[in-house]
C-alpha cells in the first residue's frame, strides 16, 4: 500500500464503504472530491430548486389543447392525475391555469373509457387528483361515484382477499390476476376519498387489514403477490412492495374503529393498550437490515421501479411517522438523490428520467411527489424512551396509544383557515439513539416534545441535560400520563426537578389567564387540569395529569355513524386541548423540514479575546433576564455572519455607571412593569452621555414593560421623546448588514382573556423608535419582541418579529451601532459613580 496514491486509497475506502452501505457512498464521494458533506441548508435550497424546476418542466409538456399530460398514451388518465397530484402538492394552487385545464380533462373522464388492464390505477389516481384538488362542490357527485365503483371492485374470497386487480366492477373481461401493487393504490384512493366525507364500508378496510397483515412474508417484508399462492412459488420481500405494506396497514388502522372499551357515558378505559400493528415493526425491521436499505435503487428489484418505490418510501415513512428506517434518514437520503443534479435522475431541463422510468411526465411526478411531501412539517416528536439502539420497542410505555399524536396531528393537519400552513406531520424520535455531538440538534427537528405513559419514565443524567439543552434553545415539552396520574406523575415531576435542578424553575398549576386556553379554541380553565414550567418568555414545559391521549388515539376526521354522542363530545374536548397546546407551543408557525438546526447549537463562551465586542444587559426588577440567551444568540450570529471579533458570553450589568462604562453597548428587555431607583437613571443617563447605546425591546410586546420604558426615557430625557425611526433609515438596509425593509412580524388582534387569540403575520417595515443627542442615536428601541424570537421562544400570545428577521434585525442593530463608532470614555480618578 505504500505504492498507492492518497486519492487512490480515498477512492479504495469509498468502494469498500460503497459494498457495505450504498447510500453512504455518495456523501463519502463528496469529501473525497473536497466537497463538504451537504449541511440541511443545502439540501433544502437543492430540493426547492428542482421542485420548481420540476413544476415548470410539467408545465411545459402539457397538451395546450385538450389540457391532458401524456396525450397521446393510453393511459393518458392516470398520468395526467398523476401529474396534478404532484403539482398540487407542490404548491401550485388547484386555480393555476395548467390545473384548470387538467382538471378540466379529468372531470370530463367516463369510466367506460379507462383501459381495462389498468382501469384500477387509473381511477384511483383520479380519485386522488379530485380529492387533492378540493373543489368538493363540483366533484362530489364524482368522487363518491369512484369510490363506490373501487370498493365494489374489491377482491373478497380466496388468499387474496383485500386485493384488486386490474379491472374494475363495471368492466366484465379478464380482471387480471391481483396483486398488492394494484392494492396500495385502491387504499390510497378510498382513503383520501374517506377524508373527503365519502363513506367507505367497513368491511372494505377489515379485508386490506386482514390481508396485509396476516399474509406478510416471515422476513418481515412483503411481495408482489401473496406467498405461495395458486403460482405454487414462494414470493420474494421487495423494497416497493415492502413500503406499500407499511403505509396501507397504517392507513387500515386509522380506519378502522373499535369501541369496546368504552363505557355508556363515552368514557374511554383509558389503561387500555392500543398497540400499533406487529406487521409495522416487522416491515420497519425489513427496510432497516445492513446493506438492504437505499434510495439508489429498489431493494431486492435494482433499478426495477425504482422511482415508483421512492414515491411509496416516502409515504411509509410519513404515514408510520419515523424518521430513520434503521441508522438511514429516508428523506435526506433520497432527496440528496432526486434533488442533486449530480446525478444522473435529474436533468437540465427540470425533468427525472432514468433507464427503469423512461416516461419523463411519470418519472417527474414520481420525483415531485417524494420531495413535496417528504418536505412536511415535523411538528411533534414523540419520545421513545424505553426502546434499547438495537430494536424499536413499539409496544413500549412511551406508545400506549400508538395514534395519538398521529391523529392530533393530522386533525390539525385537515383544518382549514385557522392559520396553519399546509403538510403536517409527527415522527417518533428514540431517545436511546441520539449521540452525544447530535443529540440536541435531533430534538430541533421538531418544535414540541411529546413524552407520555403510565410509569416512571427512566432516563439518564446525560438524556436529562438533552432535554433541557433542547429547552435552552427554545424547545418545548408536551407531557401527559397516560391511564391516570400513576407513578408516571411522581416520575415526570422528579423529571422536572432534574431538568431545573437550582430551583430556577418549577411545574406549577397554570393560571386561568395563561394564553393556552384560548391559543385556537376559547377553552375553560377549570375544566382541564394544567401545569406548566414558565422558563423564559413563555411556558417551555405544559403536563396533563389526565390521559386526552386516550381520546385523541380514537379521533377520525368523519366519526362513525354509530359512535356515541358522548364519546364524540369527549373526543373533542381532548382534541380541542391538544391543538391549543401546539397552538401555543409553535405559534402556528412550525418550522420547514431541513430548517436550520445549528443557530444556537454553541455553548455560551468566549470565542474571541475578550475585549473586542461585549454588550452589557441590563438589571432590572421587570424581568431583566427573560430571554437569557438572547444577547448571547445575537452575539454567536455576529461572529457566524460578519466574522465580527465578538464575545458570546452574557454579561449581566447592574445599574451603576462603574460597571456599565465598560461596555459599549447595553441590551436590556423585559416582561413587566419596573421602575428605577434616581441614581440607576442618573447612572444610565451618564453612561448614554458619554457615547455607548442602548438597544431595548419588550418580550412579546409586553405592555407593562412598553409603558415603564417609556417613563423611563421620559424621566432621562425630558426634551427628546421616542420618536420612530424612518423604514428606510441606513441600519435597515444592506450598507449595514442585511436588506431588512421588509420584514415578518406576528400581530395580536385580540388579547382579552374571554375570547380566543388571534394573530396575523404580516409582512412589512419594521417598526422601531430612537432617541436622539447631537445626531446619533443612543437609545434604539422596539415596543414588538426580538428576545424572545432570538431565543425561539415566542409562542402565539407573542406580538413581535419572527425568529430569523428578529435575528437579521438585532444583527444590523449591532453592526449600526458599531459604526457610530462608540467608545466609551473612561472614568476619571476623581469620579464617583
Amino acid at each position: 500500500m505504500r505504492d498507492v496514491s492518497c486519492t487512490q486509497r480515498c477512492w479504495l475506502v469509498v468502494i469498500l464503504i460503497y459494498s457495505l452501505f450504498p447510500d453512504t457512498f455518495f456523501e463519502h464521494s463528496r469529501v473525497c472530491a473536497g466537497r463538504q458533506p451537504m449541511s440541511d441548508i443545502e439540501l433544502r435550497k437543492l430540493v426547492i430548486t428542482a421542485i420548481d424546476h420540476g413544476v415548470n418542466y410539467l408545465r411545459r409538456v402539457q397538451h395546450q389543447e385538450s389540457g391532458a399530460w401524456g396525450a397521446s398514451s393510453r393511459n393518458v388518465v392516470g398520468m395526467t392525475s398523476l401529474a396534478v397530484l404532484a403539482q398540487l402538492n407542490c404548491d401550485v394552487p388547484a386555480n393555476a391555469p395548467q390545473l384548470r385545464k387538467g382538471l378540466r380533462f379529468l372531470r370530463r373522464t367516463s369510466l367506460a373509457k379507462l383501459p381495462p388492464n389498468s382501469a384500477n390505477y387509473e381511477a384511483s389516481l383520479l380519485l386522488m387528483a379530485l380529492c387533492a384538488a378540493r373543489e368538493y362542490d363540483i366533484d362530489r357527485q364524482q368522487i363518491q361515484r369512484l369510490a363506490r365503483v373501487i370498493q365494489d371492485s374489491q377482491v373478497t374470497q380466496g388468499p387474496e382477499s383485500g386485493l384488486w386487480n386490474y379491472g374494475l366492477a363495471h368492466y366484465s373481461g379478464p380482471q387480471g390476476t391481483p396483486d398488492r401493487s394494484n392494492g396500495q393504490f385502491a387504499v390510497l384512493a378510498l382513503r383520501d376519498a374517506a377524508n373527503a366525507g365519502v363513506e367507505i364500508d367497513q368491511e372494505v378496510w377489515e379485508r386490506v387489514r386482514d390481508h396485509w397483515e396476516t399474509k406478510q412474508n416471515p422476513d418481515g417484508g412483503w411481495s408482489y403477490h401473496t406467498p405461495l399462492s395458486d403460482r405454487g412459488a414462494a414470493q420474494l420481500s421487495i423494497g416497493s412492495m415492502t413500503v406499500a405494506g407499511l403505509s396501507t396497514v397504517s392507513i387500515a388502522a386509522r380506519m378502522l374503529h373499535d369501541d369496546s372499551d368504552t363505557d355508556a357515558d363515552g368514557k374511554v378505559d383509558c389503561c387500555a393498550f392500543h398497540p400499533p400493528p406487529a406487521s409495522l415493526t416487522k416491515g420497519h425491521n425489513w427496510l432497516a437490515v445492513k446493506g438492504r436499505f437505499s434510495t439508489r435503487n429498489n431493494p431486492g428489484q435494482g433499478q426495477i421501479h425504482h422511482l415508483y418505490y421512492l414515491y411509496g418510501l416516502e409515504r411509509a415513512g410519513r404515514l408510520t411517522g419515523v424518521r430513520l428506517f434503521g441508522p438511514h434518514d429516508w428523506y435526506r437520503s433520497g432527496s440528496r438523490y432526486l434533488a442533486d443534479p449530480q446525478y444522473d435522475a435529474r436533468h437540465e431541463d427540470g425533468r427525472w428520467q432514468t433507464p427503469s422510468c423512461k416516461n419523463p411526465i411519470l418519472a417527474t411526478s414520481y420525483a415531485l411527489l417524494f420531495l413535496s411531501k417528504g418536505l412536511s412539517r415535523i411538528v411533534v416528536n414523540k419520545l421513545d424512551y424505553t426502546s434499547d439502539p438495537q430494536t424499536t420497542d413499539s409496544n413500549g410505555e412511551w406508545n400506549q396509544h400508538h395514534l395519538d399524536i398521529p391523529n392530533l396531528i393530522d386533525h390539525i393537519d385537515s383544518t382549514e383557515n385557522q392559520g396553519w400552513p399546509p403538510r403536517l406531520n409527527s415522527q417518533v424520535l428514540t431517545l436511546s439513539k441520539l449521540q452525544e455531538a447530535t443529540a440536541v440538534s435531533d430534538m430541533n427537528q421538531s418544535p414540541v416534545l411529546y413524552i407520555s405513559g403510565s410509569n416512571a419514565p427512566v432516563l439518564s443524567d446525560q438524556q436529562v441535560a438533552w432535554l433541557r439543552k433542547y429547552i435552552d434553545e427554545g424547545g418545548f415539552i408536551y407531557a401527559q400520563a397516560n391511564c391516570g396520574k400513576g407513578s408516571f406523575d411522581e416520575g415526570f415531576r422528579n423529571l422536572v426537578t432534574r431538568m431545573f435542578p437550582d430551583e430556577e424553575a418549577s411545574l406549577t398549576r397554570l393560571q386561568p389567564d395563561h394564553p393556552v386556553y384560548r391559543s385556537q379554541h376559547l377553552l375553560k380553565s377549570s375544566h382541564f387540569e394544567l401545569y406548566g414550567v414558565d422558563f423564559g418568555c413563555r411556558s417551555s414545559v405544559i403536563y396533563s395529569p389526565e390521559d386526552h391521549a386516550c381520546y385523541w388515539h380514537k379521533w377520525m376526521r368523519h366519526p362513525p355513524k354509530d359512535r356515541s354522542l358522548r364519546l364524540n363530545q369527549r373526543i373533542l374536548r381532548s382534541i380541542r386541548l391538544g391543538v391549543n397546546v401546539i397552538a401555543y407551543a409553535t405559534g402556528k408557525q412550525p418550522p420547514e423540514k431541513l430548517h436550520d438546526t445549528t443557530v444556537q447549537s454553541e455553548e455560551p463562551g468566549d470565542k474571541i479575546t475578550r475585549g473586542l465586542l461585549e454588550i452589557g444587559q441590563l438589571r432590572h426588577d421587570g424581568g431583566w433576564n427573560t430571554a437569557p440567551r438572547a444577547v448571547s444568540n445575537v452575539l454567536q450570529g455576529l461572529n457566524r455572519t460578519t466574522g465580527l471579533g465578538v464575545s458570546t458570553k452574557p454579561r449581566s450589568v447592574p445599574l451603576t455607571l462603574e460597571a456599565l462604562s465598560e461596555y459599549p453597548m447595553a441590551w436590556m428587555h423585559g416582561r413587566f412593569g419596573f421602575a428605577l431607583q434616581a441614581e440607576e437613571r442618573n447612572a444610565l443617563r451618564d453612561y448614554l452621555s458619554r457615547g455607548p447605546v442602548l438597544i431595548a425591546d419588550a418580550c412579546c410586546g409586553s405592555k407593562q414593560f412598553d409603558t415603564s420604558f417609556r417613563d423611563l426615557m421620559q424621566r432621562i430625557y425630558p426634551d427628546h421623546p421616542l420618536r420612530p425611526i424612518p423604514d428606510n433609515h441606513l441600519m435597515f438596509t444592506e450598507a449595514t448588514g442585511f436588506d431588512v425593509r421588509k420584514v415578518l412580524r406576528r400581530r395580536l388582534e385580540t388579547q382579552a382573556a374571554t375570547v380566543s387569540i388571534q394573530s396575523q403575520i404580516l409582512a412589512g417595515p419594521p417598526r422601531f423608535e430612537g432617541i436622539q443627542i447631537n445626531g446619533q442615536y443612543v437609545v434604539i428601541y422596539s415596543q414588538y419582541d426580538l428576545s424572545c424570537a432570538l431565543e425561539n421562544q415566542a409562542s402565539l400570545a407573542c406580538d413581535g418579529y419572527l425568529k430569523e428577521d428578529a435575528m437579521k434585525l438585532a444583527i444590523n442593530l449591532v453592526l449600526f451601532v458599531q459604526d457610530q463608532e462608540v467608545t466609551v470614555d473612561p472614568l476619571s480618578a476623581n469620579e464617583v459613580p
